[in-house]
């Protein structure tokens, strides 16, 4: 699995688009630190003369708003907040294609495994049909155990079939993620990642965690400093900044060239606009809050939810390994050499080939389940347990 991820995070274009748009929200850090372009102009004035001639004087001026009252810095730091929070949906974004990796291998290893112990089963079968016709032949057996058999044998065909095409749905689905073709070529799988033990499923520590290092907490706390920083900034708004202007007076033959120097400012008249703009601001400042508390609740009831569901695969994983299989193992090794000497009926060796499947695909869907879940805690918690 470990290089299935790392084709992964290097071809998803999802990643890439996360990091061009965390790119231009770097960029846009200069451009709110940056001052206003000046107004340059030029102006022609015609002057009348007492002698009836009239003289153009030429003005050249110069204006600059300067923001004031911090404005500058209040705008740079909105913008670094909106770079952290890009940052950090980026990374919320890659571990959401972990966990799809994680989940889809785990379902390509459960479908391979799956097929590989039906084909198994069908050759267990076999050998039970041909020690049936073995027994018929011989006068020990009857002719419908010989039908029996083969029917079970013909019957697991078709369940390998269904299991063939679960295999290359998976296969589909995990070259999805790959940004491969559907039916591209997949290397057997080799194994699945161990499930974490009992005392790595706490799910205090595991909330505690998700504090410090989730990607989707670290978007939401970077929006909640946005908007607190953005209220900051529209309260400033009561505060005028200044334009500063200079302008030189050519007056040709009329008269000296003249200077002049202005200061200007806006006056904030409209109390009513201002007024709703700051409900505004500071209403998306709660807003963002309570999102960020909204997701911190939801994070604790998945993180329960999922170490409960993990915890529960463990065990099964753990109790069908231990006892299940290699009792039903050894019931199937000790029916088959009973049916050959004729000790054992055929239908006892039959659900004992049966029981030993089901419990092998239990065993397989209890892998994958807890695969799922693990899945699910690491991306909650923002990295591997």
């Amino acid at each position: 699995m470990e290089s299935v991820l790392i084709a992964a995070r290097q071809l998803s274009p999802e990643l890439a688009a996360r990091a061009l748009d965390t790119a231009a929200a770097q960029a846009r850090v200069r451009i709110a630190a940056s001052l206003p372009d000046p107004t340059i102009r030029v102006m022609a004035d015609e002057m009348p003369r007492n002698s009836g001639r009239r003289e153009n004087m030429m003005v050249y001026s110069f204006e600059q708003e300067i923001p004031l009252w911090g404005r500058r810095d209040l705008r740079r730091q909105a913008a670094r907040a909106e770079v952290s929070q890009m940052a950090a949906q980026a990374q919320a974004a890659g571990a959401e294609l972990v966990e799809k990796v994680k989940v889809a291998f785990a379902r390509y290893y459960a479908a391979y495994q799956a097929a590989r112990r039906a084909t198994d089963q069908r050759q267990a079968l076999q050998g039970v049909a041909q020690v049936a016709r073995e027994r018929y032949a011989q006068g020990r057996g009857e002719q419908t155990e010989v039908f029996r058999a083969e029917v079970e044998a013909t019957r697991v065909v078709a369940e390998i079939l269904r299991l063939e095409a679960s295999l290359r749905s998976a296969q589909g689905q995990l070259n999805a993620l790959l940004n491969r073709p559907p039916e591209a070529t997949l290397a057997p799988p080799e194994r699945l990642r161990p499930l974490p033990e009992a005392r790595a499923l706490d799910v205090v520590r595991l909330v505690e965690q998700a504090r410090a290092s989730s990607p989707t907490l670290a978007a939401d706390a970077a929006a909640v400093g946005g908007a607190e920083t953005n209220r900051a900034l529209i309260e400033r708004n009561w505060y005028p900044d200044v334009t500063l202007g200079a302008s030189a007076i050519d007056r040709g033959s009329y008269g000296p060239t003249g200077y002049q120097a202005w200061i200007g400012m806006k006056v904030p008249l409209q109390w009513g606009l201002r007024e709703a703009q700051q409900r505004e601001a500071g209403a998306q400042a709660r807003a963002a809050r309570a999102r960020y508390e909204a997701r911190e609740q939801q994070i604790r009831g998945d993180l329960a939810d999922a170490v409960a569901g993990a915890e529960g695969s463990r065990r099964a994983v753990d109790l069908i390994r231990r006892r299940l299989l290699p009792q039903t193992e050894a019931l199937v090794r000790s029916g088959t050499a009973g049916y050959a000497l004729g000790k054992v009926d055929l239908e006892t060796v039959l659900r004992a080939q049966a029981d030993l499947v089901g419990f092998r695909l239990q065993l397989l869907s209890a892998e994958f389940e807890g695969q799922r879940q693990v899945a699910a805690i690491e991306r909650l918690v923002g990295g591997d347990l």
